[in-house]
């Protein structure tokens, strides 16, 4: 089975955004998005010129797929006021059994455009799935993102940790948490988030999941955390250009 997660940027990287969905649609068995727009009219946001209708595009072309939603409360996205939807999407293959799923934010009451981050980060998507005669849990993370912090540790963060911590403890057997986590890899926050798991990102070595989109602190921001018992084939960060953050490709 593959999977691979990859923060949408709102499809402003439009048409090769697209073709490497699309490229990759034939192989891969669950995709985990972030930042996905949900609105219904084919055009871009005047500021930042993301897609407004990417989540009905992605699924156009993944036809094969059941897609599982989570809608965040927000009106805004990169700082720019809109009239639609934001969140995640999480599509998997529909020759594999969704067995349950959910959505929760991982810290609340936090006010909306400041520092202390806004409402369309900090939430967790999941479905339990079953392929083969096997159950996995998929947690697809879009962490709290908070300005001028480079992903250290916060109070706001370190409650979201343990937050995401105690839901995947009360789940039993094989987990997968990836996603965009807007933590720094040496903070005590993605620390609790590695008890009893594997960060794949970490014992790839890689500086950075970011791609030459990206105009901040060049370091990891994406990851997968896998738990003992997923058997890991292959991991790879792809270098393809289509966000202002990189692929991540598991294969287990």
């Amino acid at each position: 089975m593959k999977l691979l997660t990859l923060n949408l940027w709102g499809g402003i990287v439009h048409e090769p955004l697209l073709e490497f969905i699309k490229k990759h649609s034939s192989d891969v068995d669950v995709f985990c998005f972030q930042e996905v727009l949900f609105g219904e009219t084919p055009s871009f946001t005047e500021v930042h010129k993301a897609r407004v209708n990417i989540f009905n595009e992605i699924s156009e072309i993944l036809t094969d797929f059941n897609a599982h939603k989570r809608i965040t409360q927000s009106n805004n996205f990169q700082r720019e006021p809109i009239n639609f939807s934001v969140g995640q999407a999480t599509f998997v293959r529909k020759n594999i059994s969704i067995e349950d799923g959910g959505d929760f934010y991982c810290y609340d009451h936090i006010p909306h455009n400041t520092n202390k981050g806004g409402k369309i980060t900090g939430s967790l998507e999941w479905v339990e799935i079953k392929s083969e005669g096997e159950n996995f849990l998929i947690a697809n993370l879009h962490g709290l993102w908070q300005a001028g912090t480079s992903g250290n540790d916060t109070p706001e963060r370190f409650v979201q940790s343990e937050k995401i911590k105690n839901f995947l403890d009360k789940k039993v057997g094989k987990k997968i948490l990836c996603g965009d986590f807007n933590l720094n890899p040496e903070g005590k926050s993605i620390a609790i988030l590695e008890e009893g798991m594997r960060n794949l990102v970490k014992e790839l070595g890689s500086p950075s999941t970011r791609s030459h989109f990206y105009d901040g602190e060049n370091t990891c921001s994406d990851y997968i955390l896998v738990s003992p018992e997923i058997k890991v084939k292959d991991f790879e960060i792809l270098q393809d250009p289509v966000s202002d953050h990189l692929p991540l490709r598991i294969e287990f």
